[in-house]
């Protein structure tokens, strides 16, 4: 069941074969330049609904930007198509990732090495700690990135979890190192709002 969105995470992720890039359908709605000083995320929440799989509330001066299989919720100013890549500064991507080796674990790991953190911080070490999504048993990985559209210290929660067929659903909250406690509530009512419905009575 696809998840409908903008493939996209942390400062910028090349498409995976289980998704195609919405670079083209997205170019001419996509502002030329990322800028540093966006809008303050709204008190308003706006509830969407992915590809009849996940229900997430945002806010309400964010855009939904939707590819095939993820989904970026970012503010004006903070989004950019650079080509296969989308990229944000500031918002939320979700989407889904296979799992090959059946564990969340390695999985997440070998995700944040591929599409997250090609060029991780030296001395790097992924932590991870118990959560839940979606009323889901996840982890919680916080990363520290340099924004390849800004070179900027960028802080990145990524979140992980599995669906009922194995699939991997992923979060990724990102902002501006030096802006992220700004951002703390509002990533954590985020989560804290995601529904995953892909059984029945699931996200009820």
């Amino acid at each position: 069941m696809p998840l409908r969105a903008a493939v996209s995470a942390a400062a910028a992720v090349a498409g995976m074969a289980l998704w195609a890039t919405a670079a083209g359908a997205q170019a001419a709605a996509v502002p030329p330049t990322i800028v540093r000083d966006v809008a303050p995320p709204s008190s308003d929440f706006v509830t969407y609904v992915e590809g009849a799989l996940v229900r997430v509330s945002v806010p309400s001066n964010w855009r939904e930007l939707p590819g095939s299989n993820a989904v970026t919720f970012a503010p004006e100013g903070a989004y950019l198509n650079a080509g296969i890549k989308s990229v944000f500064t500031h918002g939320v991507g979700l989407g889904l990732a296979r799992n090959d080796k059946d564990d969340l674990r390695l999985t997440t790991e070998d995700f944040i090495k591929a599409y997250v953190l090609p060029h991780p911080l030296a001395g790097q070490v992924f932590r991870h700690r118990t959560t839940k999504v979606g009323g889901r048993h996840a982890l919680q990985t916080v990363l520290s990135s340099i924004s390849e559209a800004t070179g900027d210290l960028e802080r990145i929660e990524m979140f992980t979890t599995l669906l009922r067929d194995g699939t991997v659903l992923y979060v990724l909250a990102v902002a501006p190192r030096d802006s992220a406690s700004a951002y703390a509530e509002t990533f954590r009512r985020i989560v804290g709002s995601i529904e995953i419905m892909d059984c029945d009575g699931c996200g009820r």
